[in-house]
């Protein structure tokens, strides 16, 4: 992630406690909810999705089995697809440029695409483990990102809701995302 976005994630993180309900501590691992962070800065545009394994895999322990082994290439494979986890407005113009994952139990032997990275040196923390996908885009017309809709509904059934927070030149907000209303005015 390039500095200045790592900073605004970082200003976004302090800056936006209010945008969350007042119980919720940001990082706290939950069954059934991630958290989002969308940050805007001029063409680039920058998500964090951050979720318990279990939301995506059923199991948050080193894999066990070749089923476990395949449910978390299945999740690694779909998450690397952004256009899987997110619908942008065609308008805006928005390119992929970076997709990053990092997880406990990568499997690194694995061929990774152009712009893909993965941490496969994170240590595991035990039995409450966290998938984190990041994505860079270069949006053309910025200026016409007004909203953004997750896809992730319908891929991980165990997914419950999303907790989102965003920055744009526009302001910052946040809200809370379901299968039932998945778009994140921005």
């Amino acid at each position: 992630m390039r500095p200045i976005l790592l900073s605004s994630v970082i200003v976004l993180a302090l800056a936006l406690p209010v945008a969350a309900p007042a119980q919720h501590a940001h990082g706290a691992h939950q069954h059934g909810v991630a958290e989002l962070t969308v940050v805007l800065e001029g063409r680039m545009l920058q998500l964090e999705l951050i979720s318990p394994l279990d939301n995506l895999v059923g199991f948050e322990h080193a894999p066990a089995n070749e089923t476990q082994r395949g449910a978390l290439a299945d999740a690694e494979r779909l998450l690397l697809d952004s256009e899987a986890v997110f619908a942008l407005p065609s308008e805006a113009g928005c390119v992929i440029r970076e997709v990053g994952i990092e997880s406990p139990w990568w499997d690194s032997g694995r061929e990774h695409g152009r712009g893909q990275t993965r941490d496969h040196n994170r240590p595991a923390r035990g039995d409450h483990e966290d998938m984190v996908a990041s994505y860079g885009f270069e949006c053309a017309h910025p200026e016409a990102l007004r909203r953004l809709e997750l896809r992730v509904f319908k891929h991980f059934p165990r997914l419950q809701r999303v907790r989102a927070e965003f920055a744009t030149p526009r302001g910052q907000g946040g809200g809370v995302l379901t299968s039932g209303a998945a778009a994140l005015a921005l």
